[in-house]
């Protein structure tokens, strides 16, 4: 399995929160739908990619307080804040390639030690490495473009 996002606060496990890998699993595919059609920062997209990562024990809503995550800390803003989004996949992703392009707004996350031993893992969020397109139009920013390529790279652990 990949350990894509394998910080402390981000442990992507099914056995981390039992009761709630189900609904975790299941609204995956739909955190990944609004990331590529959001038109700019959603607060709610935010709070559920921060669910389906295992941060938060239960589905946050904005009719509450903003949530915490588990370690006491707020949520990160994934679909606004590059500079929050970059340093989580630094730290998830050490020693991997990531390249953020800004016009249009896309992302590519690769590790290129795996390229050498033929185990390549690559992840992009709107223009896949071959040039084919993942979606109609590019993200709205760079942060949502990080996190979907980060996102894309998890669907695995959710099939």
């Amino acid at each position: 399995m990949m350990e894509l996002i394998d910080v402390p606060q981000t442990r992507l496990q099914a056995e981390a929160l039992p009761d709630t890998w189900p609904a975790r699993k299941q609204l995956y595919p739909d955190v990944v739908t609004r990331l590529e059609t959001t038109t700019g920062p959603d607060r709610q997209i935010d709070f559920n990619n921060a669910f389906v990562l295992g941060w938060v024990p239960e589905r946050p809503t904005l009719d509450r307080v903003e949530p915490l995550s588990e370690d006491g800390g707020r949520i990160l803003f994934f679909t606004s804040d590059i500079a929050q989004v970059g340093e989580m996949a630094r730290r998830a992703l050490k020693d991997w390639t990531i390249e953020i392009d800004r016009d249009p707004y896309d992302a590519h996350v690769f590790d290129p030690a795996a390229a050498d031993d033929g185990d390549e893992l690559r992840m992009a969020a709107w223009r896949d490495f071959d040039g084919s397109l993942l979606m109609e139009t590019p993200p709205a920013n760079p942060a949502i473009a990080l996190t979907l390529a980060m996102m894309r790279g998890q669907s695995m652990r959710f099939e």
